[in-house]
């Protein structure tokens, strides 16, 4: 992935969910962005979180999506068939979710990413 594109993508992301930032561990690895306070809908707890992309593949395949090890439903449950990840220095959950995929819009695929929490409330 170019610089630019990796830039679109973050600023993209920025504008859409109120702040995103590229913390790509090394230099030619994957872009890497942090969202540092998406929204959860009720039950997740906490509203406020963070999430981890990973832009592997992109264009073509949808990106990574990871939640902050700390999210819980309703029942203070991790979100369902979610393992545990430790990247960038920190654990993180990544969960399994089917939508399709189709576009090259990065607001997009995490809006995709985030219908798990509408949709799931448990």
């Amino acid at each position: 992935m170019e610089a630019e594109q990796r830039k679109d993508i973050v600023a993209r992301l920025e504008e859409a969910f109120g702040a995103a930032e590229n913390v790509t561990p090394a230099d030619g690895q994957v872009l890497h962005v942090l969202l540092p306070s998406l929204l959860l809908p009720e039950p997740w707890t906490p509203s406020q979180s963070r999430a981890l992309t990973v832009w592997e593949g992109w264009p073509d395949g949808r990106p990574r999506f990871l939640i902050d090890h700390d999210v819980v439903g309703e029942m203070k449950e991790p979100p369902r068939s979610s393992d545990p990840v430790y990247l960038i220095g920190e654990s993180w959950r990544q969960f399994s979710f089917t939508f399709p995929w189709v576009g090259e819009d990065p607001v997009l695929a995490i809006q995709l990413w985030m219908e798990r929490f509408s949709t799931e409330r448990t």
